[in-house]
């Protein structure tokens, strides 16, 4: 037993439906929650559950086939054999979890054949492994035992059957054989007491069911490599058949495909020169090949964290894997490797799963092509995936990270929104300053309005223009479009240009304390011709009424005399004020020529009437100055001057 109940996987969710059915187990696709350990390719955490019993047979008296299965596939690791996870044992049912995978004879007719030759090229480098490193010999080497990942790479499954090959007789062959793939079987097994190279003839047999379909010239050295197969790897003596590690040497698996798949895979094994030349031509190279399959095969190898590591992939390939196709650079000749479409499929899941690694050089590259493939993701996947992982990059020490960071958020902020990316709640603290035309309701840029070569008077303006005394009078009405407020000044004092202002505060009030007017904009100001425009019509509305002339009486025309009237009184104050200071009351004139005799003082014989003595000292030689105006009076040069200036004039 591999386990128990209690070493289930925590938030493990198993689908009701079987995605294949064995003779010896059921396999299920199945999601894992709240969990970052297991990387799918759509990064949601899928992965593939077993479900097995237990089976009647000499080889599984110690434990069932599935639990074989999974104690080689924890014993035996490598990157081309099914990655286990965990298993467990719950009732008289045995789980095994590994990393998401489909059976190949479900996704076949889906592959092409580049992409079975790579698989193929897996399975091969798998059964070496087995062979020389391990001692095993898998014995079941057909459709059945090769699973396909989230994307696209095969990997060897179906351990049930594997032994040592000490352990490989004859009658180890025949009890297995009741379950073994019958095409599979050699006729000759039988023949012979030790036989080690039962996986050459089922591996010569796999290449022929995998390209049934395909013509032989659609593949580099397919025809040829059919052709050894039936001739070396089925020879009837198992000891003319070469070993697994010599068929990797032939031609089929060394074209230039291949070449490109094979060093990516052991770029760990290249010197400095081989990378440099190698990633300075491999752009032109992949362009010879189909989209779909480059992408399918290579796009994981191509954003791996050693070549996103290495100084000449990060500048001649990583740029165009990281931009759509149809999104090209002005400052770039060269357009990206794959369309959109292929990138949306292919490429865009592994950039999420990048986003989750911890490491600043490869996010510090994610983040200087972010504004390539953003417009890529769903708001979802922005949302719950992008995001969160840039708020944490905001936290670092680095500097540089952080920076570069909120360059990205801020291209989040028109797709999201900023209520979104930085939360909290938000307050408007800024408004729009620009002038506003009421004729058009449009908003109109200060750059639109002096670029055009038009007089003054027909520009847009704030306020709306007086209407000339021509007009006016073929119309026969007494109409205006300025409106002063109510109660102008006692005195007249504000002027004209502040009562339209204050008038049309009032007015945009109501509608928004946010929309101010342009405080810069004098389009609205009167001019000295519209004052003496006012006073034309002033006149001319005297005029009328002097006349007895017939004006049609309408509410608007009552509003209009009204106004007029208001404008004239305001003008004449304004004429009048020669300087601010005569505002102050204790500056005011009082002319009494101007009383009115109607003006009736009801006070004035309360006044009280206080006389008082004049005293004056007048030299003999002043006797026969005329006495009757004070103003006349000169006072003696050895009095005081200030005596008697107390007394009011007015008494």
């Amino acid at each position: 037993m591999m386990g128990n109940e209690s070493s289930q996987l925590r938030g493990l969710e198993i689908e009701e439906n079987a995605v294949e059915l064995t003779d010896f187990w059921s396999q299920y696709q199945a999601t894992i929650k709240d969990s970052c350990r297991y990387f799918s390719l759509k990064g949601d955490g899928s992965v593939s559950v077993f479900k097995g019993q237990a089976a009647l047979g000499p080889l599984w008296a110690v434990s069932t086939p599935l639990e074989k299965f999974s104690n080689n596939l924890l014993k035996y690791r490598h990157p081309c054999i099914v990655h286990y996870i965990s298993a467990w044992q719950q009732r008289s049912i045995f789980h095994l979890a590994t990393e998401f995978v489909q059976p190949l004879s479900q996704v076949l007719t889906a592959q092409t054949p580049l992409q079975k030759c790579i698989g193929l090229n897996n399975i091969l480098r798998a059964l070496v492994f087995l062979h020389e490193q391990a001692g095993m010999s898998h014995n079941n080497v057909s459709m059945s035992a090769i699973y396909v990942t989230g994307d696209g790479q095969w990997k060897l499954g179906g351990l049930q059957y594997l032994c040592p090959f000490t352990d490989l007789t004859s009658a180890y062959l025949k009890h297995a054989r009741i379950h073994r793939y019958d095409k599979a079987i050699d006729p000759n097994e039988d023949s012979f007491e030790t036989n080690t190279t039962i996986d050459q003839y089922g591996f010569a047999i796999l290449v022929e069911d995998v390209y049934k379909n395909n013509k032989e010239d659609e593949v580099p050295h397919l025809r040829e490599f059919k052709k050894y197969c039936q001739e070396l790897l089925q020879h009837r003596d198992p000891t003319h058949r070469p070993s697994l590690s010599i068929v990797l040497q032939h031609n089929f698996f060394n074209h230039e495909f291949i070449t490109i798949y094979k060093f990516l895979n052991f770029l760990p094994l290249k010197n400095e020169e081989e990378k440099c030349q190698f990633f300075s031509n491999i752009l032109e190279n992949l362009k010879c090949y189909d989209e779909e399959t480059v992408a399918k095969q290579l796009s994981g190898l191509l954003l791996s964290r050693l070549t996103m590591l290495d100084q000449t992939a990060r500048k001649d390939v990583i740029p165009y894997i990281l931009k759509p196709k149809n999104e090209r650079s002005q400052n770039c000749d060269q357009p990206g490797l794959f369309n959109l479409g292929v990138f949306k499929e292919h490429v865009k899941p592994r950039l999420i799963q990048l986003f989750g690694v911890r490491d600043s050089q490869i996010r510090l590259l994610l983040l200087s092509h972010f504004s390539k493939f953003v417009h890529v993701f769903s708001h979802e996947e922005l949302s719950q995936h992008i995001l969160p992982e840039l708020l944490l990059g905001i936290k670092d020490i680095d500097d540089n990270l952080v920076s570069a960071t909120l360059i990205c958020l801020s291209e989040l902020v028109p797709i999201l929104g900023a209520s979104t990316v930085i939360g909290g709640q938000r307050s408007k603290f800024f408004t729009d300053g620009r002038p506003k035309s009421k004729a058009t309701g449009d908003k109109l840029y200060e750059k639109d309005i002096f670029s055009t070569k038009k007089p003054l008077r027909d520009l847009p303006c704030s306020e709306t223009a007086f209407n000339n005394g021509n007009e006016m009078q073929e119309s026969g009405y007494i109409e205006t479009s300025l409106t002063l407020i109510e109660r102008p000044s006692p005195v007249g004092g504000e002027s004209i240009d502040d009562e339209i202002t204050i008038m049309e505060s009032a007015m945009n009030k109501g509608n928004s304390e946010e929309d101010w007017s342009d405080w810069d904009n004098t389009n609205h100001k009167l001019t000295l011709a519209e004052s003496e425009d006012i006073n034309v019509k002033v006149n001319l509305v005297d005029n009328q009424l002097h006349h007895n002339e017939v004006i049609p009486i309408t509410l608007s025309n009552v509003s209009s005399l009204r106004t007029t009237h208001l404008q004239k009184a305001a003008l004449e104050a304004k004429k009048n004020i020669v300087d601010i200071s005569e505002l102050d009351i204790k500056n005011q004139k009082v002319d009494s020529r101007k009383k009115s005799n109607e003006d009736f003082d009801f006070f004035a014989d309360m006044k009280p009437v206080i006389e008082k003595p004049n005293i004056v000292n007048v030299s003999q030689n002043n006797l026969i100055q005329d006495f009757s105006s004070k103003l006349n009076f000169v006072p003696d040069n050895h009095e005081d001057e200030n005596e008697g200036w107390g007394d009011s004039w007015e008494d």
